[in-house]
């Protein structure tokens, strides 16, 4: 049986990604949108629940797929179905930054090791996910045992403290001319967005009912939690993104009403289905199409974007498809996602 809502969720958090880049696109190629119809700030700060949902998405499935533990192979399985398609994309990358500049051979292999090992390309939420492989591995008996009730207060405190002070202190440690932070990555910043998926994942069906037991109460979470990420923006207290303390009770109710309202779904639309099964493809590809849209340069900022999120959506569904009619072609842009039942899902 899978989780339907997870279909749904992966789908949105997907195409969410997509948009804020190619609204930065719009705003890179100097069609800057105007100030009196602006979406740029209060679209680009709605949509910054998607990278921590794709966090919550993969460890709530482990939970709800393997509550006895982890099976054999596990590390192995997703080593070579995600992160192999990880490292490809990162050499691609190197090779396209490459091409652009007049770097010597080690510049080209710096940016290898730098795309790889630091998460310096759009990837690096894989090298994010696999330490919540690990930590599952290690802690999935201890949490399996402890209360949420302190494990929750615990894991936000410590996720909302690091995430305040990386953006306060200003940790001299990002990488030069790359918009990928290597403070991103250590799994403290994502730490609470595990915590909260496990316990949802491992009693899914009671996580459903006190939803809607308490839906007035997520209702009210999430009003409080808009306006104050919305308001923080404007006050120029945060720049959109989402590494930042007041997007972990944003993210928590977005993902909390998205699974209100897609576990009443009785069917997955079609398309629904597709978007989810190609997102991990779609997640590492969608910005090497986002040229095809600078031919709009000279038009209008609203045909640049309609065109960028167009081509970021189907150019890797379609790559995508190809390169995985080929025996080992989901080494390089990922298997497609084809769930038959809840082991397979988070596969």
């Amino acid at each position: 049986m899978s989780v339907k809502e997870i279909f749904f969720i992966r789908c949105i958090s997907c195409l969410s990604v997509v948009l804020i880049h190619a609204i930065a696109l719009v705003n890179m190629n100097g069609n800057v949108i105007p100030i009196d119809i602006s979406i740029d700030i209060p679209i680009e700060t709605l949509l910054m629940f998607s990278t921590p949902s794709f966090v919550f998405i993969s460890e709530f499935l482990l939970a709800y797929s393997y509550p006895e533990g982890t099976p054999k192979g596990f590390l192995r399985k997703r080593f070579q179905f995600i992160f192999l398609p990880f490292i490809c994309i990162g050499v691609i990358d190197a090779l396209m930054m490459g091409s652009q500049s007049s770097g010597s051979r080690d510049e080209f292999f710096q940016r290898i090791l730098a795309n790889i090992f630091l998460g310096n390309y759009i990837g690096y939420f894989v090298l994010i996910i696999f330490q919540f492989y690990v930590l599952h591995m290690f802690f999935h008996r201890f949490l399996s045992k402890a209360s949420p009730r302190w494990v929750l207060p615990l894991s936000f405190l410590i996720t909302g403290s690091y995430l305040f002070f990386i953006k306060f202190l200003h940790i001299p440690v990002s990488l030069p001319n790359s918009a990928f932070k290597i403070e991103w990555l250590p799994f403290i910043g994502w730490l609470f967005y595990f915590c909260l998926a496990y316990y949802c994942g491992k009693d899914y069906k009671k996580f459903i009912i006190i939803l809607n037991k308490y839906r007035y109460w997520m209702y009210i979470l999430l009003a409080f939690s808009l306006l104050t990420l919305l308001g923080n923006t404007y006050l120029g207290f945060f720049e959109p993104s989402s590494k930042r303390p007041d997007v972990l009770l944003y993210t928590t109710s977005i993902v909390f009403l998205l699974f209100h309202i897609f576990s009443k779904v009785k069917k997955v639309p079609s398309i629904v289905i597709t978007i989810s099964n190609y997102s991990f493809s779609i997640y590492l590809l969608h910005m090497y199409f986002f040229g095809i849209a600078l031919i709009t340069k000279e038009i209008s900022w609203q045909l640049t974007l309609v065109l960028a999120f167009t081509v970021g959506v189907i150019g890797p569904i379609v790559i995508s498809w190809v390169v995985n009619k080929f025996r080992y072609g989901y080494m390089l842009v990922g298997r497609i996602n084809k769930p038959k039942n809840k082991t397979t899902l988070s596969q």
